[in-house]
């Protein structure tokens, strides 16, 4: 019996440990069944300081040298998309040469474009507007295994594709407890988002917001995270096996 007393100890140990990679899983379901949420609105606007990408196609482009342009002979621009961005002013205007300034601020991006439309198609024919957002932006912080400032070229990016931008949590990250800071129009609003549950897909964090700050802690005790999954697998299993050869030893 003295023999079996490490040997248990031992055993509760490694199930221990394997108890806790429920750590490491996300999104985590208590029963197991599949659920189907609806994914929370998201809407891109455009505020004051923004930098946006402005690009005007039309049928009659020879009669706008420098302003349009056409699908199929567009104009060569090498320089930085800062250089050939227009920036939002703090009134919210952005100003572009022949319609002058506008008022975009407060608006989506679908607006924004309407409104341009609307401006250009008082001096060209059939103007079509591409209006993209170029300082979308997400700072990922700590316990990554890419961390950085990232720059998003779509207009809707979800917290889940924002960590996989970063290479996912390292092993040692705190996956209960992420930070996300986040400006909004009273001040900076800090937010804590529990990935080991379901609150990623359908609560107001399912999106990440331009400026948007997203930290991870590392995780209290850092030591006891060393034993990988396999590694408690395999313990596992050999912690039950020397239980059944020293029952059977004891038998004999």
């Amino acid at each position: 019996m003295n023999f079996l007393k490490p040997v248990f100890i031992f055993v509760v140990f490694t199930l221990f440990s394997c108890a806790s990679q429920k750590k490491y899983v996300y999104l985590q379901d208590e029963n197991g069944s599949s659920k189907e949420y609806k994914s929370p609105d998201f809407v891109l606007k455009i505020h004051p300081n923004d930098l946006l990408s402005i690009q005007v196609f039309t049928v009659n482009t020879e009669a706008f040298p420098g302003i349009a342009s056409t699908v199929d002979k567009q104009i060569i621009d090498n320089r930085s998309p800062y250089e050939k961005g227009f920036v939002v002013d703090g009134s919210g205007f952005v100003e572009l040469p022949l319609i002058g300034k506008v008022n975009v601020a407060g608006l989506s991006m679908t607006e924004a474009r309407d409104t341009l439309v609307a401006r250009f198609e008082k001096f060209m024919d059939e103007p079509v507007v591409v209006l993209k957002k170029l300082s979308f932006k997400v700072t990922m912080l700590g316990e990554f295994n890419k961390p950085g400032l990232y720059y998003i070229p779509n207009e809707k990016l979800s917290l889940l594709e924002a960590i996989g931008l970063a290479g996912d949590l390292t092993f040692y990250g705190d996956r209960k407890e992420i930070k996300i800071v986040r400006k909004t129009g009273d001040g900076v609003r800090e937010i804590l988002v529990d990935l080991t549950s379901k609150q990623a897909l359908n609560s107001e964090v399912a999106f990440v917001y331009p400026d948007d700050v997203i930290y991870v802690k590392p995780i209290n005790r850092r030591g006891a995270t060393t034993i990988s999954p396999t590694v408690a697998v395999v313990t596992s299993v050999l912690a039950t096996l020397t239980l059944i050869v020293s029952v059977i030893l004891r038998e004999n």
